[in-house]
């Protein structure tokens, strides 16, 4: 990865022959910028670089701040510092499979930032509307044990720094207080029936969303934070795995309600959540993540994580259609989880 001299863009247009040239080590005499990911990538700007020079990628994927409101919730969260920080210091190191990095740069001054990543163009981008097999989620399952058996080695301890914890002042000042708004309107556009018990739940979110972050902080292990079926890449048996701005330092098995509770249609998640629990416990390996701590963890942070989808539906005016169906979805699948794992019985 080269990146001691590149300045970092402000926009794609900065993102020229010369810039490149000087950030890949290689001449780029032309480029062609193409934007993707536009319904689906709320936080950051995504672009397919299309490039003509001596020695370098038909393409690579370019990635910036987001110049909307998101930018400023990100920056806030530490988002894209924390995307950084995983390229720089954690991919290529820890088990997980990540698309190659060219450079990896953010301005000391502003949130500007500038990713060159390998394009995965010719892999198979999960759908996360979709949403993921039972085979595929048990292979995400295994990289993320990885990742989390790699981060609790004492000689990784240093990595961990660079990451905030999974409760850390943001997530409850500024993602709790916002669930409220959110489910008002996931109520008023969702065609499926609530609980009343996860109803209740819902009235009493910002209370219980202290139970379930001071449970997820029991456990010291780098989580992905953010482990949608959109941020997974297949080719075979092979998986890679993008997006680490919610990277994080909590409970393994947080990742794991995340990706089976939301990352799973509901009829193929149902009668599973033990099971694959289980298959991660055996993953991780031996470091003293019992079955019942790793469960209660589980159903707290099934309970706890409905939160992203909500509060996206607060931007509902401007979502555009699929993103909307996206959240819905999500939610729809968390209530359901929700209710049938019993998680609510370790909320008190």
């Amino acid at each position: 990865m080269t990146s001691a001299t590149a300045a970092v863009p402000s926009g794609i247009d900065a993102v020229d022959p010369a810039w490149l040239s000087d950030a890949l080590g290689a001449t780029v005499t032309d480029v062609v910028a193409e934007q993707i990911a536009q319904d689906s990538g709320f936080s950051s700007l995504l672009y397919r670089l299309h490039l003509t020079g001596d020695g370098v990628p038909a393409t690579v994927i370019a990635k910036l701040a987001a110049q909307s409101e998101a930018r400023g919730a990100m920056e806030l969260l530490g988002g894209y510092r924390r995307e950084l920080a995983f390229y720089r210091e954690i991919a290529g190191r820890a088990p997980m499979g990540t698309p190659r990095v060219y450079t990896a740069r953010m301005a000391y001054d502003s949130a500007d930032f500038v990713l060159l990543l390998e394009d995965l163009q010719a892999w198979d981008n999960a759908d996360h509307l979709a949403g993921l097999s039972i085979e595929r989620a048990r292979l995400c399952i295994e990289q993320l044990a990885g990742l989390h058996a790699w981060s609790v080695q004492p000689s990784n301890a240093p990595a961990l720094q660079l990451f905030p914890k999974f409760d850390m002042p943001a997530v409850r000042d500024l993602l709790v207080p916002a669930f409220g708004p959110g489910w008002d309107i996931y109520r008023a556009h969702s065609a499926q029936p609530v609980p009343e018990a996860v109803a209740r739940f819902a009235e009493r979110f910002t209370e219980h969303a202290v139970t379930a972050l001071d449970g997820l902080t029991e456990r010291s292990m780098l989580l992905h934070g953010d482990i949608r079926a959109d941020n997974m890449f297949f080719s075979g048996d092979r998986m890679k795995v993008v997006d680490f701005q919610f990277a994080c330092v909590g409970a393994g098995a947080a990742d794991i309600a995340y990706l089976v509770s939301q990352g799973l249609p509901t009829n193929t998640r149902r009668g599973q959540d033990e099971a694959l629990l289980r298959g991660y416990l055996d993953d991780l390996g031996t470091v003293g993540y019992s079955f019942d701590e790793a469960w209660r963890h589980y159903r707290l942070a099934t309970g706890f994580l409905i939160v992203l989808p909500v509060i996206t539906l607060i931007g509902w005016d401007a979502l555009p259609q699929r993103s909307r169906d996206l959240c819905l979805t999500l939610t729809d699948r968390a209530v359901a989880t929700i209710a049938e794992i019993g998680a609510l019985e370790v909320f008190g």
